[in-house]
């Protein structure tokens, strides 16, 4: 009830089965740790609610997989609440690969990290396996490698390697991925709670490269096959997960189709199970 006074929510639940029993709500958004989003989705579809569930989708695919068939089976909508996809630089940067502005998209190359002590916040949850399913790779990882399907396509082959170099934790504090694509494109992904460096995304073609500096802030540069630097700024919105939200009502509402179903939200979480699989395993794991 804190939050709803703090927010002014007109109506706020003391147990979850009053809201999947509310016949007033059509709709509901999952954000709870990622051990409870397979039992809520679940839950909310056999009550005939559609979903918009908080990333990575569940603990592992499988139980995405399970997510997905609910959802289908009680003829409601799933969306994985992957935001960045509605940043207008990276839906441009979609745009550009896809008319072949770099020519061929050979090579990708991501870092998303910060040095984070999250053991004495209210996210300490993301330290403990049970609860998050894996460290920097299931938290921001996730989010990389969902642009990179996004924008390159689906995922074929994964390597990894994980570890905790500086932070002795139940989860890695460092993990570092090669993934590659059905086109033939390869990535390197590097996802960490303990360097500095922030969220830079660089996509090398044939003709060209797309690089962001930081995914967050709204410059875009490609540099086209002559080495020439076109610099692009494309804000994002205000309120990051205000156009996700906008989008999926619409999508229910049967005028729009939604960039992040379940079905394309579930392919980095194959990449994560491959990752952790071939780090465990050493060697490469295909995530199809």
């Amino acid at each position: 009830m804190r939050l709803q006074k703090k927010f002014g929510i007109p109506r706020a639940y003391t147990d979850v089965s009053q809201l999947w029993n509310d016949p007033d709500i059509d709709a509901v958004y999952v954000a709870t740790p990622v051990a409870l989003h397979a039992e809520h989705v679940m839950e909310a579809a056999r009550h005939g609610k559609h979903v918009l569930c908080e990333k990575p989708m569940a603990l592992n695919a499988s139980l995405g997989e399970q997510m997905i068939a609910a959802c289908r089976d009680h003829g409601v909508k799933l969306g994985i609440a992957y935001y960045r996809r509605y940043y207008p630089k990276l839906r441009k940067l979609k745009e550009w690969i896809e008319a072949g502005a770099i020519g061929q998209a050979v090579y990708a190359r991501a870092q998303f990290s910060g040095l984070t002590d999250h053991a004495n916040t209210e996210r300490a949850w993301l330290l403990r396996p049970e609860v998050s399913g894996g460290g920097p790779l299931m938290d921001v990882g996730s989010h990389i490698l969902d642009l990179l399907c996004f924008t390159l396509g689906q995922p074929q082959l994964v390597t990894a390697m994980t570890g905790n170099i500086l932070q002795e934790l139940a989860v890695e504090d460092t993990a570092s991925v090669l993934v590659r694509f059905a086109s033939g494109c390869q990535a390197s992904v590097h996802a960490s709670f303990s360097t500095a460096g922030g969220n830079q995304l660089e996509i090398f073609g044939t003709a060209g490269k797309l690089t962001m500096q930081s995914v967050e802030d709204p410059v875009l540069e490609w540099t086209d096959a002559a080495g020439e630097v076109h610099r692009y700024e494309l804000p994002k919105h205000p309120n990051m997960n205000v156009p996700m939200i906008e989008h999926f009502i619409e999508e229910i509402e049967g005028k729009a189709t939604f960039l992040c179903p379940g079905e394309e939200g579930i392919w980095s979480s194959r990449v994560i199970d491959a990752a952790y699989r071939s780090a465990a395993e050493r060697r490469h794991i295909s995530p199809i």
